[in-house]
């Protein structure tokens, strides 16, 4: 859990027990997401929380009411109510892991049984706790309306950008590019076959790996206050820039330049439930390169190293899940 001077440290709790309509699950694999790099140091989340919310596992009790789920059954889960409309800033402020509802860095935890998404039997826990990211990279891309011949450029290769790349491919748009100034991590996605580019001569670089045709869509998953004026540059006019990259501060953009392109900025934030349908089906269909995007597997009681770790310039990582049974 959080402690009050903002670290990671092991605790033990009871275990929990579900309510009526409620489910728990014992965790076999949560990944750390980049917004729980943000939040460990905000006081967007209190101390004595604990966090997590990409996460697969086993359901091993139930609640009264419970009619679809059985002890036994291999889920992921969907971290807060699931819904179709766009209200979400209400539904994410008891989700899971991200409020003071607890999250799944812990051995089990509890959920309502409309949050819970069964697992085919070829898509192992590991890939489980990948839906989550993957359906927020899917999003992004429903947000874009990208079509299968369209250049893009992704800004980023942390998690959701590497996903968000990953997400291109797998709906066929062949022509990606991504921007990403960490060596370490453009190896990687130079690795998983995409052309990868560092920040000097960008603009350029860009271009030529796109064979001179101009992005018409770019996803900013930087989460960096330079990355925004970057997508502007580097888009077609009349492109489309979607921002994926979470910032609490306001950055500065170069509005003549958006206005002159008539460019359109959009933002996409999480997720609806046909993106975590999909996000399953392609990873059970082999669309997604489970093994090469997980480079880290730790036991719980190493997660403020990993912490440590995954904010450091210089980290070779893309997804790190933390495991209970280590």
């Amino acid at each position: 859990m959080i402690t009050d001077d903002r670290r990671l440290e092991e605790r033990e709790l009871d275990a929990p027990a579900p309510g009526a309509g409620q489910v728990r699950v014992k965790v076999e694999a949560c990944g750390i997401c980049g917004s729980d790099l943000h939040m460990l140091p905000s006081p967007t989340i209190a101390p004595g929380a604990v966090m997590g919310h990409e996460f697969a596992g086993v359901v091993d009790a139930v609640g009264e009411g419970v009619g679809a789920y059985a002890s036994g059954d291999r889920v992921c889960v969907y971290p807060f109510e699931p819904i179709d409309r766009h209200d979400l800033q209400v539904a994410m402020e008891s989700g899971i892991g991200m409020s003071d509802h607890p999250g799944a860095y812990a051995e089990a935890v509890v959920v309502a049984e409309s949050m819970l998404w069964r697992l085919p039997d070829g898509v192992s826990f590991d890939e489980g706790a990948l839906v989550e990211p993957l359906a927020v990279a899917l999003h992004g891309l429903n947000v874009a309306e990208v079509t299968a011949g369209e250049p893009c450029v992704v800004i980023g290769a942390g998690p959701i950008g590497t996903m968000t790349a990953v997400a291109l491919r797998a709906r066929g748009v062949e022509r990606v590019v991504v921007v990403e100034k960490n060596e370490r991590r453009l190896e990687r996605l130079r690795g998983l076959g995409f052309d990868a580019i560092g920040l000097d001569g960008v603009h350029e670089g860009a271009l030529a790996a796109l064979g001179g045709v101009p992005p018409t869509v770019v996803f900013e998953c930087a989460g960096n206050p330079a990355a925004p004026n970057l997508a502007i540059e580097l888009v077609a006019p009349s492109g489309r820039v979607i921002l994926l990259g979470v910032l609490e501060e306001p950055v500065p953009i170069s509005q003549l330049l958006l206005m002159l392109k008539e460019a359109q900025i959009r933002s996409s934030f999480a997720y609806r439930p046909g993106d975590f349908d999909e996000a399953i089906a392609l990873i059970e269909a082999g669309k997604v390169p489970a093994d090469e995007l997980i480079t880290g597997r730790e036991p719980l009681t190493r997660a403020q190293e990993c912490f440590e770790e995954l904010v450091s310039p210089e980290t070779a990582h893309l997804k790190v899940l933390l495991k209970p049974s280590g």
